[in-house]
């Protein structure tokens, strides 16, 4: 009788050790909801390097919206999240900033630095032109 107590005792332990640890590291639900935001993020970072490249063929001057054409930069990144289907939002806010942003699903992991996005899901970015080379 005291080997079935100890084999349901060791039993209720794992369970509990499981349990605990889905908790703590959110499971597979947390997991899908990281990956689908990574993928948000690294979207809106091949945008960003998209705009870059359509400011630099057209004298340094951000695009208006991202209905633009642009021959020089022939890659099309993704203007839209691949799990709403929503798409990306693109705010000028100025000559040289723009913002762009997503639905994400997890608040931002908090980044020193630049470069990351801020509770509203949007990445802040800055145009910065190549110095010019002297002749």
């Amino acid at each position: 009788m005291t080997k079935g107590w100890a084999t349901a005792a060791l039993a209720l332990l794992a369970l509990l050790a499981v349990v605990a640890g889905l908790i703590v590291t959110g499971g597979p639900v947390q997991a899908r909801k990281e990956r689908r935001d990574a993928e948000r993020e690294s979207d809106l970072h091949s945008l960003a390097q998209w705009v870059f490249c359509i400011a630099r063929s057209r004298a340094d001057r951000l695009p208006e919206s991202l209905d633009v054409q642009a021959p020089d930069c022939d890659w099309q990144p993704r203007r839209q999240d691949p799990f709403t289907s929503q798409p990306y939002r693109y705010e000028l806010l100025g000559p040289r900033q723009f913002r762009l942003c997503a639905g994400f699903e997890l608040p931002p992991a908090p980044r020193p630095g630049p470069g990351g996005r801020d509770a509203a899901g949007c990445l802040r970015q800055e145009y910065l032109p190549a110095p010019a080379v002297a002749p």
